[in-house]
This record gives C-alpha cells, structure tokens and sequence, in this order.
C-alpha cells in the first residue's frame, strides 16, 4: 500500500509538470529557467529577454504558474528583461518550504529573489492574486520598485463576489474535469472571447489532486492606510466583465488608495483580459513603462 500511495503521489506530480510543460510550449520566444534559493523554498522562474533590458518582475494569478504568459511575453521580452516567477505554495514548479501568506514574508521573499538576480529595482507586473502579492510587496520594499502594473487584482480593493465561493465550492465538490472547466474556468472569459480549454489544465489537475504543502496565498482587502503609503507610479488594468468583484467599485476604491495611480477599464473583457484582449493589455502596459 505505501508503495502504491508514492507511486500516486509521484504520478499525480509528473502530471503537474506535463500540462507546466505542454503550457510553456505556447512560448514562442527563447527563455532560460532559474531556480533561486530563498528562505521560502525554492524559486522556479522563467526568464526572457535580453539581459541588458531593464527588469520587470510577473507574478501569475492563483492556481496556475508563470506559462500563463504566454499571450505577452513577446511584446514585453522587447522591452524588459522579463523574469516569470512562480510564486511559492501555489501549482506550480517552485518548491516551498515556508509559506508566504502573509504580507511581510511576500516582501522578504521578493527581496531574496532580487537580490538573488543582482537587482536593485525593477518593475513589476501582477495579475488577480498575484496583484494581490505585488501590492504587498509595494508596501514592504517600495525602494526597489520602479512602476507597477495591476491586471485584476484579487480583492485587494474590495471583497469577492460571493458567487466566487460559491463556485469554488461546487467545482471542490463536484470533482469533474469537464464541469470544473465549464463552470468555473469559462467564467473567467467574458462572453464571446475564447481561450484554450488546456490552458486551464494545470487549474484542473490542482483541484483535482494537488497536495498542498504549505499555506497558500489567501487575497484579502488590504487596509486603506496602507495603500496610502504606496508612492509607486501604478497602472490598474480591469476588465468591464470582470467576474470576481464589481470592477468599477474597485476602481473608485483604488484611486481612493494610492496616490499615483492610473486606471483603465478594457471593453468586453472579464478576468482573463490579458489573455483575452492581450494586444490591448501589452501595448498599454508597454506604454506605461515607458
């Protein structure tokens, strides 16, 4: 019985690199992967673009890894040395150790791997929780980041909608890769806008049999008083469909929060609007850091 129980494990995690992997080949720029020793495991990054480029840092949204990417990392690996990284304690190809699900360890973490890379300051990219994980940072390492760009941050703002929960728990209860997809991954896309259903396979294979290993990353709303502090130029990216929370009361509350900030809510987009409209989403954030 043991060996049959290390052989699921083992398989179950030989499948979470296949769909990584089937993922990564959507790729179509060259990339090195890194692997950085932090105090909170070991960090799996992607790294792209000509290492005399100025840096930029992307933070994935929660249940995938860096290879969601995929529709910008051409546009963005012509401007900035682009470093794709896999947050610790989420389904993907870092090896945690301690979690980072709180504010100050996202700050810590961060600054291990930039120091790691030789980095001074960099910008940083972020989309849902991996926003969420970008504004910590920026309240905790402020002095080495340059601008930052928030595509649908995960709470942050304001709290989810309670259909996310609801949703969350259906798919948790209702283990079904094709329901999983259909009710929950679909959900993310605003109508009439597609987007490969493998592209949600990692998402899938972790509901269905990742083991978490340390705490994840849970968003919160992040205290008004300390956005305040947040003197980073910043660029906010929304989507009018978007699904998780009310977008437009989002926007209100972040221009409300953080001094220097842009906002920009993209048309018939949802919660994958950089996958979904990405020319858009890559041309504004390319505009922006410049």
């Amino acid at each position: 019985m043991t060996e049959r129980i290390r052989w699921h494990s083992k398989h179950q995690e030989a499948s979470n690199f296949f769909t990584y992997s089937n993922n990564l080949k959507r790729w179509n720029v060259s990339y090195e992967i890194l692997n950085i020793p932090t105090t909170y495991g070991n960090t799996h990054v992607i790294a792209s673009g000509e290492k005399e480029l100025p840096p930029v840092i992307m933070l994935h949204g929660a249940g995938m890894g860096s290879t969601i990417w995929y529709a910008n990392i051409e546009a963005l690996s012509k401007i900035r040395r682009v470093y794709a990284v896999d947050a610790i304690g989420d389904i993907n190809k870092s090896e945690p150790l301690r979690s980072i699900s709180n504010p100050e360890d996202m700050g810590k973490w961060m600054a291990e791997i930039l120091d790691h890379l030789g980095i001074e300051k960099t910008d940083i990219i972020g989309h849902s929780a991996g926003g969420y994980i970008t504004l910590n940072i920026a309240t905790y390492i402020q002095s080495r980041i340059n601008k930052m760009v928030l595509l649908a941050p995960a709470t942050s703002f304001v709290p989810l909608h309670k259909q996310f929960f609801l949703r969350l728990a259906f798919i948790n209860a209702i283990r079904n890769k094709g329901f999983i997809r259909r009710f929950f991954c679909h959900w993310f896309i605003a109508k009439g806008n597609t987007i490969d259903n493998e592209v949600f396979d990692q998402f899938i294979y972790g509901i269905l049999h990742y083991k978490w290993k340390v705490k994840p990353v849970i968003p919160k709303v992040i205290p008004k008083e300390k956005l305040q502090t947040i003197q980073v130029p910043t660029l906010l990216l929304m989507g009018e469909k978007e699904v998780i929370y009310n977008p437009r009361r989002a926007l209100i509350q972040s221009k409300a929060s953080i001094p220097h900030i842009e906002t920009m809510m993209l048309s018939n987009t949802s919660h994958c609007l950089f996958i979904e409209d990405a020319k858009n989403v890559n041309d504004s954030i390319i505009n922006f850091l410049f």
